[in-house]
């Protein structure tokens, strides 16, 4: 039914891994001539954030996560939508981290 646009986010990244294993990657919002405002998009607005993945010595199966985020979906949202989106939205982000790292350690 189209009640909530379908949102856009441009970032710049940065992913770094240290000589200890801790692994970082950051983000914050973008603006670039080649990424317009699409039409049919709600420009999303990703403040700074970052994700640290440090290994816990001696335990090869364990990372400690440390996390920030600060995301402004942008346009109108009635705060029930965000509060009932952004929970699944996080589990699936540490679904899809958990896969990343056990790639990168393979």
């Amino acid at each position: 039914m189209k009640i909530i646009s379908p949102r856009e986010f441009v970032d710049v990244v940065v992913t770094k891994q240290y000589e200890d294993g801790t692994m970082l990657s950051a983000a914050t919002h973008a603006e670039h001539t080649l990424c317009p405002p699409q039409a049919n998009f709600v420009r999303g607005f990703n403040h700074p954030c970052g994700c640290f993945c440090i290994p816990i010595p001696g335990e090869s199966n364990k990372t400690q996560v440390l996390t920030f985020f600060q995301t402004d979906l942008g346009g109108y949202l009635p705060q029930t939508v965000v509060e009932s989106f952004f929970p699944a939205n996080i589990v699936e982000f540490y679904s899809n981290l958990k896969k990343a790292l056990k790639t990168l350690k393979s």
